[in-house]
């Protein structure tokens, strides 16, 4: 159970346009402003192409920070990206329901991850960055059970291809690591660092 916060005494930015992440900092009390940091994502996951996740997650994470904190020094500036890889192959949102219907098939009846990385900037430098991850295995779904789940969440923006938070929950047999890490924010961990930082208050 995360910890509620009683106070958020500096300003804060979330960098990202994600529904869930931004839920996932009200649901503990968090007052905070939402700018969306634009960065060109295809063109980074090129660059690192073949580079460690751990590597790619961190990076994504702390340039979505850097270039909302450069317009904004006097807040903490929270960038966040997610990867859902399995063996070496990393699934990318599905660019169509085919894509989607193809990206299940794969991980159904196998163990994947969720790799979670978050970076803080402020006053122009990044003050921390965290990677975590969560292993998933999904059930053996049948072809209609992909299809009406598909229907059910229409999760196309998602990595991975399901809403975690919603019914994608239904779809795994075991989980391992934090489910906050698998919605797109490992919260444990940031919370625990925002107040040691002194932006919040417990």
């Amino acid at each position: 159970m995360l910890p509620k916060v009683s106070k958020t005494k500096k300003k804060l930015i979330l960098a990202s346009g994600s529904r869930i992440r931004r839920q996932l900092l009200e649901g503990v009390g968090l007052q905070f402003q939402v700018i969306n940091s634009n960065v060109d994502e295809d063109l980074l996951k090129k660059e690192l192409h073949g580079r460690p996740f751990e590597e790619q997650v961190i990076r994504l994470a702390s340039e979505k920070a850097r270039t909302v904190g450069m317009n904004n020094p006097d807040a903490f500036v929270i960038g966040a990206d997610n990867m859902c890889t399995i063996d070496d192959k990393i699934f990318d949102k599905p660019i169509d329901h085919e894509d989607a219907v193809n990206h299940l098939s794969s991980l159904s009846g196998k163990k994947h991850y969720q790799n979670n990385g978050i970076s803080i900037f402020h006053e122009g430098k990044e003050v921390w960055s965290n990677f975590d991850v969560t292993e998933l295995e999904m059930r053996e779904l049948s072809l209609q059970e992909i299809e009406d789940y598909l229907n059910l969440d229409k999760p196309y923006s998602a990595c991975g291809c399901y809403h975690f938070e919603s019914n994608g929950k239904d779809l795994f047999t075991s989980i391992n690591g934090l489910e906050s890490t698998v919605m797109g924010l490992a919260m444990e961990h940031l919370i625990e660092k925002l107040n040691q930082l002194g932006v919040i208050e417990l």
